[in-house]
Formats: C-alpha cells, sequence, structure tokens
C-alpha cells in the first residue's frame, strides 16, 4: 500500500465512523424525541433516541467497504479497484456524516441547548485524542530511523529492517486502536449515563500505554526473528 493509498484509506475510515461517534455522543444534549430534519423537508422525522442511534450504526457500511478494500490491497487482490473503492465509501461517509451534523446543528437550535452547560468535555477530549493519534499513526511508516519521534527501543534502533518492519505494521495497529476506541468511548458514555467523564481519560491512557508495550515486545520478536535467519545463514 503506498502513502497516498495509506492515508486516503484512513481518512475515508475516520469519516465513516464519525457519524456514529457524533450521534452516540450528542445523546447526552437532546431530549427524547429528536427532529430529523434534513434539508428543510415538509414532514421532518420525529425519533426516538434510541432510533437516532440506528442511523448512526449505518455509518459502519461504508467503513467496512474500507476494511474491506485494504485487507484486499494488502493481500494484492485488488490494485486500481482499491482507490475506486475507496473513493465510493469516502463520497458515502461525506454524505452520510454531512446529513448527521446537518440533523445536529437543527435540533441544537431548535432545542435551544446550552452546549456549555450540557457537553461532557473530558470524553470529547478522549475522542478528540483519539482520532488524532489514529490519523497520525500514517506517518509511521516513512519515519527514518531517529532518535527524536517514533517507535524508539533498543531493537529499532539496533537494525534498519526491524525499525521498517515495526513501523508499517504499527501504522495500522495503532490507527485501528485509536478508532476502536473513539468508537467504544462514544458508546461507553450512553452507558454510562454521560458521567464519570474522566473515566474515558484514564481508558484512553490506558490503551496507550498497551501500545507502547506492544510495540517494545513485537519488536524483540522482529529483531529475534531476523537474528535467527542471521544464525541460520552463518551455519
Amino acid at each position: 500500500m503506498t502513502n497516498k493509498e495509506r492515508w486516503l484509506s484512513a481518512a475515508a475510515l475516520m469519516i465513516s465512523i464519525l457519524p456514529f461517534i457524533l450521534v452516540a455522543s450528542s445523546l447526552q444534549l437532546f431530549p427524547d424525541r429528536i427532529i430529523f430534519n434534513i434539508l428543510g423537508a415538509e414532514k421532518p422525522l420525529t425519533l426516538g433516541k434510541y432510533q437516532y442511534l440506528y442511523l448512526g450504526l449505518m455509518g459502519f457500511v461504508p467503513a467496512l467497504l474500507v476494511i474491506f478494500a485494504r485487507v484486499f490491497r494488502a493481500r494484492r487482490l485488488v490494485d486500481r479497484n482499491f482507490k475506486y473503492m475507496i473513493l465510493s465509501a469516502l463520497v458515502l461517509g461525506v454524505v452520510f456524516l454531512f446529513a448527521i451534523a446537518y440533523g445536529m446543528i437543527y435540533n441544537i437550535y431548535k432545542y435551544s441547548i446550552d452546549l456549555l452547560m450540557t457537553f461532557e468535555f473530558f470524553g470529547a477530549a478522549a475522542l478528540l485524542a483519539s482520532l488524532t493519534v489514529g490519523m497520525l499513526a500514517n506517518f509511521l511508516p516513512v519515519l527514518r530511523r531517529n532518535d527524536a519521534i517514533g517507535l524508539k527501543n533498543k531493537y529499532t534502533l539496533a537494525d534498519n529492517r526491524v525499525w521498517i518492519k515495526v513501523h508499517h505494521v504499527a501504522a495500522d495497529v495503532y490507527m485501528a486502536a485509536m478508532f476502536a476506541f473513539a468508537l467504544f468511548s462514544s458508546a461507553l458514555s450512553i452507558w454510562l449515563d454521560f458521567r464519570y467523564g474522566w473515566v474515558h481519560i484514564v481508558l484512553w491512557v490506558t490503551v496507550v500505554s498497551a501500545l507502547i508495550i506492544w510495540g517494545r515486545l513485537y519488536s524483540k520478536a522482529v529483531y529475534n526473528r531476523l537474528l535467527r535467519g542471521r544464525i541460520l545463514v552463518n551455519r
């Protein structure tokens, strides 16, 4: 997968999951009945909160398309069609995200909601951090070995082949883990009834710590594999 393909598919994936994140995160703002009005329709839909949540789940359709496209591309089952699959998912995601965002803004104005008084900022901070780290992970495959940034440990710094292998795999692992945490954190807000916002921050730090530990363990495994191969060649 080229660097452009990686960034394009990551952007399409993030846009595809944003509708569910926005819907789940906004349930705390709205009353029991939500007006879903697309571009001033004559008869807007009136939905219950959890009916509204089902709309967010529909955003997983383009997300699944992106995931399948990336898997097929990694196995070299698609080549030129990969770009068209991702662009199709991106268009679907953008359209659905626009509809959800418009519906949210409409309801905020309709019910005169004070965001400063009702918004759960700890959860939003964890979500924003997750999406940001997930996207920035796409820089990892192009990082050259250095002492400043990256997955730096004695194994990746000892051999450039370990550095390259680890950072290529880490790009997918970090992005998948962070995007999955953003979805989980959104769902957790509903389960916690939008209380205990600090739980999101604690869980986010835990996930990032687990990823750092994974990076070291995976680096060691790759290094030992290369070392065993070198020993066998010398024999």
